[in-house]
C-alpha cells in the first residue's frame, strides 16, 4: 500500500527589485542623449558654416584690433555676408583688403564713398581712431562683404583651438562622443519579462 502523498504548493518565484540598476540604466539613457545631442550640434554647425561659405552665403573673421571699439572688441568674430555694392552706405561696416596688402583683412566703417565710371571707391574709419584711414580702398567687383552680426570672444576659441594639444583634445573628445554613442545603441538593456503564471 502506498504512503498517501502531500501535496506542496510550489511558491512563486521571488522578485527583488533592484533600484540601483534602475538608476544606472537611467544615467546611460542620460549619457546616452547627452553625448548624442552635443555630437549632432557639433556636427551641424561645422556642417552649416562651411556649406554656407562654399556658397558664399557668409565668412568669418576674426577682430584682431582694437580700432573698432565699442562695436566690435578684439576676440569677437564678425560674420560677413554679401552685398552689392550699388547698396552700400555710409555708416556700413565692411571688410576689405587695404592698398597692397591682399593679406590683410580690415573691418571698418564705410566713412565717404566716391563712385566713378572706373567703379567705387570708399574711405573708412574705425570706431575708435580718431582719424580716417589713411588709405582709399578701391572696390573690384559688384558686391562687398558687410558685417551683419558678431560673436564675442569667439575669435579667442578659434586662437586657442590653433594650438596643436587643444586639437588633439578636441579629436580625443570627439572620438569619445562617438564611442558613447556607439556603445550606447550596442548595449541597451534587454527588458526581462517575468514568469506567467497558469494553470496546469
Amino acid at each position: 500500500m502506498l504512503a498517501p502523498t502531500e501535496a506542496h504548493t510550489v511558491a512563486p518565484p521571488l522578485r527583488i527589485v533592484t533600484e540601483p540598476r534602475r538608476v544606472t540604466r537611467r544615467r546611460l539613457s542620460v549619457a546616452r542623449a547627452v553625448s548624442s545631442s552635443l555630437l549632432c550640434g557639433v556636427v551641424l554647425v561645422i556642417l552649416v558654416a562651411i556649406v554656407g561659405m562654399v556658397l558664399g552665403l557668409w565668412r568669418f573673421t576674426v577682430i584682431d584690433t582694437g580700432s573698432m571699439r565699442p562695436t566690435l572688441n578684439p576676440g569677437d568674430v564678425a560674420v560677413l555676408t554679401s552685398e552689392p555694392s550699388a547698396d552700400l552706405k555710409p555708416g556700413q561696416i565692411v571688410a576689405f583688403h587695404p592698398p597692397g596688402e591682399p593679406r590683410v583683412t580690415v573691418v571698418h566703417r564705410v566713412f565717404s564713398i566716391h563712385r566713378t565710371h572706373d567703379g567705387l571707391t570708399i574711405q573708412t574709419k574705425g570706431d575708435a581712431n580718431n582719424a580716417t584711414d589713411a588709405w582709399h580702398a578701391r572696390i573690384l567687383g559688384n558686391t562687398v562683404w558687410r558685417e551683419r552680426l558678431k560673436v564675442p570672444n569667439l575669435g579667442y576659441l578659434s586662437a586657442w583651438s590653433q594650438q596643436r594639444p587643444v586639437r588633439f583634445g578636441l579629436l580625443i573628445a570627439i572620438v569619445v562622443l562617438v564611442v558613447i554613442t556607439l556603445l550606447g545603441s550596442i548595449w541597451r538593456p534587454v527588458r526581462r519579462e517575468g514568469p506567467t503564471g497558469g494553470d496546469d
